[in-house]
Order: structure tokens, then C-alpha cells, then sequence
């Protein structure tokens, strides 16, 4: 953590201001893309839920509505006026005649076209009745449609009476059917007897055949999740139609390694599973039948919607973060930007462009911020132009003082060596010294002037050596080596003069013998 403060710290305040911008712009959209994804699976799921439960609804009142509409052919044809004079003939003709010597009755070709007319208008394509079985009242089963008879005898006898107690339909579970032209088929059989309308006898019973796969197509209708299945279980929980129809006659829990509570409720919804073999199992109850519908729908065709959503929230958070980018960018460079150019002029401050002044103009506190600091600078300037001045007074002052302590000091010892020269009767060389002296002191006034040219110096230096030279002339002896080409430049009066003094009195006088004071043609040698 003190590593992490330590860096932050050093990083520059525009990359301080975007990115944490940014981390907070990402923490926003990341928990507001978290919540959303918790609140959308809860809905989705929810939703799911109560789909399921419609759907099984829905399945129920259109699979009570088939087995009705079945049951209602079967009342039909069984109190069909002409399939009842056909079966109470063959009554009448059976009750006067043992089984084994009746040869009339059904035998008749007419009396099976009568019952293939009639069948007609039940079976397919016109319904959803895959066929029909008609026992007499002989313990006959009538060969008129495509129901195997034999495998009819075997499955309902040949006992008519045997349903007497019963005035209702009677429908079947799931069972393995055989039909003359196409095999075994699964089927669902709603049985019904025919009691005559006149006498009351039971003469007769129906057989209406109704295959699975029409059951199964009512719900195959309703799927609303791609990858969910459909089951309808009978009381002992065996699977009795299917999707898969592998799994037919199975029970259901071993089938699908799927566990439905006992549950008194008509309707349940529970998830089993973990991970991607989460499924979302709902359960509706068939009254009165005691079947149940199933529906079992796997997580992942639940959450399609989710993960659509998921991809909607990811491309406009992709958005937004993008925007946040730009934005915070430019924020960021709006805000440091005067700050950088501050600083910018700081270094050329720094540097020695000291007339460098900040251009930011804004009202703002960085504008504030430059404006205070161009002020600074001004008024800095303003006192170092002031010291400049004060400071070159100050040198001129002295500068002066100097000359004019020089100019008094070689005016007593000329005069002095002057005096000299004459007492000793040296008349010619007094002279000459006063003539240098003159030169000196002409040169050294110049009506004013501190700067004059380095001719002018050099020959003031030159009036001062051969001054000198009278004066010490067992002592010393000078030659000038002058540059032609820096004649005409400027300098300070009286600047090569205190130079040769000091080169005289602090060099020449503490050595033994002629010494010599050489120039080699810089100002300064």
C-alpha cells in the first residue's frame, strides 16, 4: 500500500485526475452491470417460472380437451342409431342360436359396410382417432377398420358385459398396439359400451385408439425454450408420453435422474442440478385422471435472455467507458493543461527568460493562479532592474573614487619626480615628464567621459610607463605589443593603468635588478 501511495504520487496530476476518473467510472459500471445481471436473472427466472406454469396450463386444457373431444366420439358412435340395429340384430340372433352355429349377423358383407360407414366418420384424417374396435355382443371382434382384432381380444377380452357397470367412457394408459398395416404403435384407448337405447341392453362395446404422438404434439406446440422437454406421468409415476420417446414406459426419475417431491400441491417448481446441469422443473397435476405434466427446462435455455442482456449491458458499458475516456481526458487536460503551460513558463524562468510571461486568461483559480504569478515576475523584474541600476550607480561611484584617488597619488609623485629632475639640472628629461603628465591627465579627463577607446588607453598607459620609467629607471623598462584590429574598441578608463601600477610597486620594486613590463596585445595581458 505504501508502495502504491508512493507511486501514485509521483505520477503527473493529469494522469492522476484520468485515472481516477476512470477507476471510478469502472467500479460504476461494473456494479451497475453486476446489479443489473442479478436483477435480470431474477426476473428471467421468475418469468420462467410462470411460463412454465402456463404452459402446463395451457397443456392441461388442451389435453382435456382432446381426451373430451374422444370421449365424445366415443358416446357418439356408441348411440349411433344404425351401429346400434347392427349390434342388436346380431343380440337377437345370438340369443336364439349358440355361438358355435351362429353364421349370420356381422357375417353379412352389408352389415360390415354399415359399421365401416359409420367408423368412417370417426377415424383419421377427418380426427385424431388413429382407429376403432367394435366387440359384439357374441364376444366378436369385427374386422373393419385398421385395428388388429386378435391383439384387441387379447389386450380387452371378448366380453362386452364385462363394462356394464360402467356407463362412461374409460380411458387407458399407455400401452403397446398392434395394427394390421403398420406395426405397433403407442396408443392411449378410450373404451365405451353400447347399451340400446330401447331396451337397455348392453349389445356391444367400442374401442377408440388415439396415439401418443397426438398427445405429445400439444405440447411439442407450446415450447417456448428451445432444449426443454415435456413429460406426462400416469399415478405411478411411469412416463406415458414424451419428447424422447426412448423413455417411454420408464419411471420418470430414473429416466431423468430428476426428483419430484410428494407434493399435495397441483402445481410445484423447484431447480435440481448444479452448474450447467441446472434444470428448472415445474409440475402440474390432471385431475381427474392423476396424471401429472412435467416440464423440465435447462438453466442455460433460461438465461438465453440473460445473456442477451448481458451482451446489451457489455456494449453499452463499452460505450460509456469509452465516452468516460474521452471525457475524462479531456477534463483532465482542460484542468492541467494551464497548469503544465505555468509550469512551462517557470522553467523558461528558470533558464534566464525572465520577460516569459504565463498567456493563460480565465477566471477561473488557475487563472487567478497565472495572473497572481505574472504579477510576481513583473514586479521581480521591476526590482531587478531597479538592483541593476543601483548596482551600476554604485560601480560608477566607486569607479570614480578609485580615479580620483589614483589621479591625486600620480599627480604628487610626477610634480615630485619633476622637482627632482630639476634640482639635479636635468631639465630636458623634467620637461619630458611634464609633457606625459600632460598627456596623462588629458586622456584621464576626456571632458567626462568613463568609456573611451583602447588607443586613448593605451596611450594614457603609455604617458604613466614613461612617467614611471623616469622615476625608476635603474628598475625597470616596457615594451607594447598592440593588435591594430582592437584599436577602436571601447573600454573603461583608467582600466590597463591600476593594472601596470600593481605590476610595478607589487612585482618590479621587490625584484633585484631591470626588470621588464611586456604587453602582448590583449587589454587585459
Amino acid at each position: 500500500m505504501k508502495g502504491f501511495a508512493q507511486y501514485f504520487s509521483g505520477i503527473s496530476i493529469k494522469n492522476k485526475i484520468f485515472s481516477t476518473n476512470i477507476l471510478i467510472i469502472i467500479i460504476s459500471i461494473s456494479t451497475f452491470a453486476l446489479f443489473a445481471n442479478i436483477v435480470s436473472q431474477k426476473a428471467i427466472i421468475e418469468k420462467a417460472v410462470k411460463n412454465s406454469s402456463r404452459e402446463l396450463v395451457l397443456i392441461d386444457n388442451n389435453l382435456q380437451t382432446l381426451l373430451t373431444t374422444v370421449e365424445d366420439y366415443s358416446k357418439i358412435l356408441a348411440t349411433d342409431f344404425r351401429l346400434q340395429n347392427v349390434l342388436y340384430t346380431d343380440f337377437l340372433e345370438n340369443s336364439h342360436s349358440s355361438v358355435t352355429d351362429h353364421v349370420g349377423g356381422l357375417d353379412n358383407l352389408s352389415m360390415k359396410n354399415t359399421l365401416s360407414e359409420v367408423i368412417s366418420n370417426i377415424v383419421e384424417p377427418n380426427t385424431n382417432i388413429k382407429a376403432v374396435s367394435i366387440l359384439t355382443s357374441n364376444h366378436q371382434w369385427v374386422d373393419v377398420g385398421f385395428a388388429d382384432n386378435e391383439f384387441a381380444s387379447r389386450v380387452f377380452g371378448s366380453d362386452p358385459e364385462a363394462n356394464d357397470h360402467s356407463y362412461q367412457p374409460i380411458l387407458t394408459g399407455l400401452m403397446k398396439f398392434k395394427f394390421r398395416y403398420e406395426g405397433d404403435d403407442d396408443v392411449f384407448a378410450v373404451s365405451k359400451t353400447v347399451i340400446h337405447k330401447d331396451t337397455g341392453k348392453t349389445v356391444g362395446m367400442v374401442v377408440l385408439y388415439v396415439k401418443e404422438t397426438v398427445i405429445a404434439s400439444i405440447y411439442e406446440r407450446k415450447m417456448n425454450y428451445k432444449g426443454g422437454n415435456f413429460y406426462i406421468l400416469d399415478r405411478d409415476g411411469k412416463i406415458i408420453s414424451s419428447q424422447n420417446k426412448a423413455s417411454l414406459y420408464r419411471d420418470f426419475n430414473e429416466a431423468t435422474s430428476i426428483s419430484i417431491p410428494n407434493s399435495t400441491q397441483e402445481e410445484n417448481s423447484f431447480f435440481q442440478g448444479n452448474g450447467r446441469e441446472k434444470v428448472l422443473v415445474s409440475t402440474h397435476r390432471l385431475e381427474p385422471l392423476q396424471w401429472s405434466i412435467v416440464s423440465v427446462i435447462p438453466i442455460d435455455e433460461i438465461t438465453v435472455e440473460r445473456k442477451e442482456i448481458n451482451q446489451l449491458i457489455i456494449r453499452i458499458g463499452s460505450l460509456c467507458l469509452l465516452l468516460a475516456f474521452i471525457v475524462s481526458y479531456l477534463l483532465s487536460r482542460s484542468i492541467t493543461r494551464p497548469i503544465f503551460q505555468l509550469s512551462r513558463t517557470m522553467r523558461d524562468i528558470r533558464t534566464g527568460h525572465l520577460t516569459v510571461r504565463s498567456s493563460y486568461q480565465s477566471s477561473d483559480e488557475i487563472g487567478y493562479l497565472n495572473n497572481v504569478f505574472n504579477n510576481l515576475m513583473d514586479r521581480i523584474e521591476e526590482l531587478l532592474a531597479e538592483n541593476v541600476e543601483e548596482q551600476k550607480i554604485k560601480a560608477e561611484i566607486e569607479f570614480k573614487l578609485l580615479q580620483t584617488q589614483v589621479q591625486p597619488h600620480f599627480l604628487y609623485n610626477t610634480l615630485e619626480t619633476i622637482i627632482s629632475l630639476i634640482k639635479l639640472n636635468m631639465k630636458a628629461e623634467a620637461i619630458t615628464a611634464a609633457k606625459y603628465m600632460a598627456d596623462f591627465y588629458k586622456i584621464s579627463l576626456s571632458k567626462g567621459n568613463d568609456i573611451i577607446s583602447l588607443r586613448e588607453e593605451i596611450q594614457l598607459t603609455a604617458s604613466y610607463l614613461e612617467i614611471q620609467q623616469l622615476r625608476y629607471v635603474e628598475y625597470m623598462e616596457y615594451t607594447m605589443e598592440i593588435d591594430e584590429e582592437i584599436m577602436s574598441c571601447s573600454i573603461s578608463k583608467l582600466t590597463l593603468q591600476p593594472i601596470v601600477e600593481n605590476a610595478i610597486y607589487h612585482g618590479l620594486k621587490r625584484k633585484n635588478g631591470k626588470r621588464l613590463i611586456k604587453d602582448h596585445g590583449t587589454p587585459l595581458g
